[in-house]
């Protein structure tokens, strides 16, 4: 007997399974803003080619594709040396081959494993969005000359918790692709939205400002210095790290970061991210002057009264005057 296919799922029925998964929380839509008082942006958006009142591009990934290749690249090096020299020691003491097989097969298995893992790393496509205002759409690049295009006005935030322990909180855009299928993508900016649900609002209110406003909407809190908002690491400092940090970052992180290669793996990934080849009616939408008719290109609104206001732990809906609402 046949067995009966598995139902299809509708977007609906996705967007309710995520909304009560436990590592998933849905966040405010994009109708209703974050309360001002806890508004703050620090992020240097003097680069015109990622930041402008057509579009805004999201390179996050870089850092994070850069750390994991510092890893593997680092891990393949480290072990194909040391079972370049284990080798050679014992073919010159004369052992037998079959001894010197079971004595490093490991060690060379295991640089094998990471010369792979880290040519697979250097092939994947990058997970780059690109935020169109002006056409009020939100692009996602899939693979050379290929990106999947939704409507801003249809997005569904969501915070996504990483595995027990590693207290990662990753902002994502939920889009419907079809009736039984959906889109996501990643929100995040920096490697710093990451690290708490507030951080999570915070982009989000970024995004929804933008959207709505423009690029004056969303410049650097005076009080705070500006960074160029990057998926790399801080560097460290001795005034804000203290010296324990400063001494490791100087003396083990950064000998560490030359010996597996990492000024070329920045410089190879910075650039692919540069000469990235997006769709030419993606490129079109996002040029000067585009042709956006058929496009509804009206910005979302948020509510004038309601406000969302980030508590510790989630976040409640306030009036204007600040008092918790249901």
């Amino acid at each position: 007997m046949t067995p009966s296919p598995e139902p299809v799922l509708t977007f609906e029925a996705m967007l309710d399974n995520l909304k009560r998964a436990p590592n998933w929380q849905h966040l405010p839509d994009i109708r209703v803003a974050m309360w001002p008082s806890q508004v703050s942006f620090g992020d240097d958006l003097s680069d015109a080619t990622l930041f402008n009142d057509r579009y805004m591009e999201s390179r996050a990934f870089v850092g994070k594709m850069a750390f994991a290749l510092y890893l593997t690249c680092g891990a393949f090096l480290a072990t194909a040396i040391f079972s370049v020299i284990a080798i050679t020691c014992d073919m010159l003491t004369n052992r037998d081959w079959r001894e010197i097989v079971s004595l490093n097969w490991m060690l060379t298995l295991f640089s094998i494993l990471m010369f792979f893992l880290a040519y697979g790393l250097f092939k994947l496509e990058p997970i780059c969005v690109r935020f169109n205002r002006q056409a009020q759409l939100v692009h996602i690049y899939q693979r050379p000359g290929e990106a999947m295009t939704s409507l801003w006005r249809e997005v569904h935030p969501f915070t996504k918790f990483s595995p027990s322990g590693e207290g990662q909180l990753s902002l994502k855009l939920i889009f419907r692709t079809s009736p039984t299928d959906l889109a996501m993508a990643p929100g995040a900016f920096d490697l710093g939205d990451e690290s708490a649900l507030v951080d999570n609002l915070t982009r989000l209110e970024f995004l929804r400002r933008y959207m709505a406003e423009g690029l004056s909407a969303i410049q650097p809190d005076p009080q705070r210095t500006a960074n160029p908002p990057s998926g790399f690491t801080r560097s460290v400092t001795f005034k804000d790290d203290g010296l324990i940090n400063f001494l490791l970052a100087k003396l083990v992180v950064l000998p560490a970061y030359y010996l597996a290669g990492g000024p070329l793996i920045d410089r190879y990934l910075l650039r692919r991210a540069a000469n990235l080849q997006w769709p030419a009616e993606v490129e079109q939408l996002c040029s000067p002057g585009a042709d956006l008719s058929g496009y509804d290109t009206t910005p979302v609104q948020a509510h004038p009264d309601i406000f969302y206001r980030f508590n510790g732990r989630g976040f409640d809906l306030v009036d204007i005057h600040g008092n918790v609402l249901g």
